[in-house]
């Protein structure tokens, strides 16, 4: 693979990693690790991985530091995969989906992100932290991710909340959306567009804006920080989350597999320590960031929708489908699919209770709109690491040893 940076051509074989395991931090040489970020230094997103990285060089006591490439600038978004399991860095979030064919598992996971809850602060928590527990122990997922070099530290976090229908005019019932034309994202979202009576129609992103404005489309399919990024609140008011079309999952932390296996043992204790805090901190950052978007949009006139009796039992017909096809087809890897599906929807109840009951995370808000109009305040994350260190990642770095 080679990249043009800055007028200079760059090889992996220039990023080739060097160090050998030494048996403890004292002992080993000071590393300094390439991380490629998706966005710029001033992203939330970005944030919660600088403060993790920043932890781990303050308590290996300078023995690791991390070098950030932001913005793409190393790595382009589509390859970000292979330039981890390849060496061209180090430490990032990557997007398997891009490379479908080698990573199926990864695929057929995230075809099960179904939201089932209304409170949209509880939604996207339960399906953080179920989705983690869920991939932490799904062997075939982390299989094909170590054997394409990757070492997962969180082998999958969706934060980015249920997708749902922005449209210019009302969308609260199927014959609102009858025909209407919806940016959808890929296979998933065009199956569930089709299913509620939407013409789905495939764009850039970066052409949503446009294509809202000259008419070409009345609808996007998306998550709420996505709409509130790029403008699209602009043109279309109506937003029904409410639906919980399926969300996006295919996101993997994560060290290359040789940096990795470089680390001593009590430098991996401290990684596995910090990933739980790393964990609690983006789920947070995620939600300020979609509550922000939700204040904003209400600000402007933007209504959240609810969806009528039968758009709702509509698509609730439909997941219970994609749920069956799931537990009877999936990649040949995948031992018993019908147990892991059963799983997961096991482990969505077990995060809900827990994020309810133990962390006040509960309001029953019907929607982001209902939440910001009642004064909704977000619960205090920094209990939820012991519960993180102790339910996922510990069992999941024990069956790595």
């Amino acid at each position: 693979m080679k990249l043009l940076i800055a007028g200079a051509t760059l090889t992996a074989s220039l990023f080739a990693f060097s160090h050998a395991q030494a048996d403890s931090m004292a002992e080993m040489d000071t590393m300094t690790l390439r991380v490629a970020s998706l966005y710029g230094p001033d992203s939330w997103f970005t944030a919660p991985m600088e403060a993790y990285t920043q932890r781990l060089e303050q308590r290996s006591n300078g023995k690791l530091k991390f070098e950030y490439y932001y913005a793409g600038s190393l790595v382009p978004a589509k390859e970000l995969t292979s330039g981890l399991g390849s060496g061209l860095f180090d430490f990032g979030f990557v997007l398997p989906a891009y490379e479908a064919a080698k990573f199926s598992v990864d695929v057929w996971q995230g075809s099960l992100a179904i939201p089932s809850i209304s409170d949209p602060i509880l939604e996207v928590a339960t399906t953080a932290l179920s989705g983690y527990e869920w991939t932490a122990g799904l062997k075939a997922h982390n299989q094909q991710l170590l054997d394409a070099g990757i070492f997962a530290i969180m082998p999958s976090f969706s934060i980015t909340g249920p997708y749902g229908v922005l449209c210019k005019e009302d969308n609260a019932t199927l014959a609102d959306l009858e025909g209407k034309r919806s940016r959808v994202a890929g296979e998933i979202w065009t199956k569930e567009a089709q299913n509620i009576g939407l013409t789905p129609v495939a764009l850039p992103i970066t052409e949503v804006y446009q294509s809202f404005q000259s008419g070409v489309i009345d609808c996007w399919m998306g998550g709420l920080a996505d709409a509130g990024a790029n403008g699209f609140f602009d043109h279309a008011k109506y937003f029904n989350l409410g639906m919980g079309l399926t969300a996006y999952a295919q996101a993997v932390y994560g060290f290359n597999l040789d940096t990795w296996n470089a680390f001593p043992s009590d430098l991996k204790e401290i990684v596995w320590d910090e990933t739980a805090q790393y964990a609690a901190e983006l789920l947070e950052a995620a939600l300020k960031q979609q509550l922000r978007a939700a204040k904003d949009s209400v600000e402007i006139g933007v209504a959240y929708t609810i969806p009528d009796a039968e758009m709702r039992a509509k698509i609730d017909v439909y997941h219970d489908q994609v749920r069956e096809h799931a537990a009877e087809n999936s990649p040949e890897e995948v031992e018993n699919p019908a147990a892991e599906v059963a799983r997961l929807s096991e482990l969505r109840t077990k995060w809900q209770d827990i994020l309810s009951a133990e962390f006040g995370f509960d309001g029953n808000y019907t929607s982001w709109g209902d939440f910001v109009a009642k004064g909704g305040e977000l619960p205090d994350f920094q209990p939820l690491k012991a519960r993180i260190l102790s339910d996922i990642v510990t069992p999941y770095a024990s069956s790595q040893d």
